[in-house]
């Protein structure tokens, strides 16, 4: 029999699975809209915070990359304590994504039109490089909603309390 924890953990694979599926249709839609590329990190110049849930695997990929590539893993860890780099992610190195398989579902979403739903009224969002001569087709559009609503459910199941961490605070671990 499956714990809640296990539960959770399966149940994010599948979301994340989900969500990088819909990216890829989005770009496979609007291929000249959709400028996200390998190299392109102006959604990374913010502090993110993550459940628990996520920061299980992102600590895992932190101890493979100081296995695999000791001084990146440093790096990370310097960044996230450099008050120079505080408005940039920790996981953010020379342009990529250190963590890049591990990263949480917010930063699976950046690039897509994103519908936020506000007290009913829903507002249409996403990044100034794409999307300029047209607008998304509604197809691409992601429901933030349809992710952080079970991602919160999946955070309860994982401690109980839907505790978050900051990426700074587990960059330096």
């Amino acid at each position: 029999m499956s714990s809640p924890r296990d539960d959770a953990a399966s149940a994010l694979v599948v979301l994340r699975r989900r969500v990088d599926e819909h990216f890829g249709a989005a770009q496979r839609r609007s291929p000249r809209q959709m400028r996200c590329a390998s190299g392109c990190d102006g959604c990374c110049h913010v502090r993110l915070s993550v459940f628990e849930v996520e920061a299980t695997a992102i600590r895992e990929a932190l101890i493979e990359l100081a296995e695999d590539d000791p001084e990146t893993r440093a790096r990370v860890r310097r960044q996230a304590d450099d008050p120079r780099a505080s408005t940039r992610c920790p996981m953010l190195v020379d342009g990529r994504c250190a963590i890049y398989d591990a990263r949480p579902l917010i930063c699976r979403s950046h690039g897509l039109p994103v519908a936020l739903e506000a007290e009913g009224a829903g507002e249409l969002h996403w990044c100034e490089l794409n999307f300029r001569d047209e607008p998304p087709p509604s197809a691409s559009v992601l429901r933030l909603e349809a992710v952080n609503q079970p991602l919160a459910v999946m955070a309860l199941m994982w401690d109980g309390a839907g505790e978050r961490v900051d990426l700074a605070t587990l960059a330096t671990e």
